[in-house]
């Protein structure tokens, strides 16, 4: 897809919101706005604390928007900046902050 491509997920059950922004932050996501339902994030791209990437979308900058919902996180997530191609990075970023917010059952 070209340009502001999205990746967006709803996870549920989930962790609690507030949990939501602290593992995001730990992975090197920095918090821009917070709401008591809904935050936007930020990663600079140049490090990740996600383990799994392919190299190509590995440095670009990344925003992560975060809010709550009646049925768990609503999560989404795209470049920050113009792209002309997506190699598949941002939904394997995408899958793996689902993964990260899934409630363990």
């Amino acid at each position: 897809m070209w340009g502001w491509k999205t990746a967006d997920r709803t996870i549920e059950p989930s962790v609690s919101f507030d949990e939501a922004k602290q593992i995001v932050q730990q992975a090197g996501f920095e918090l821009v706005v917070s709401n008591p339902s809904h935050a936007v994030l930020k990663r600079a791209g140049t490090e990740s604390g996600w383990t799994q990437f392919a190299p190509e979308g590995e440095n670009l900058p990344l925003e992560l928007a975060i809010a709550q919902s009646e049925r768990g996180l609503f999560v989404q997530l795209r470049y920050e900046h113009f792209v002309l191609f997506d190699t598949g990075d941002l939904d394997r970023v995408a899958d793996e902050v689902a993964a990260a917010f899934r409630r363990a059952e």
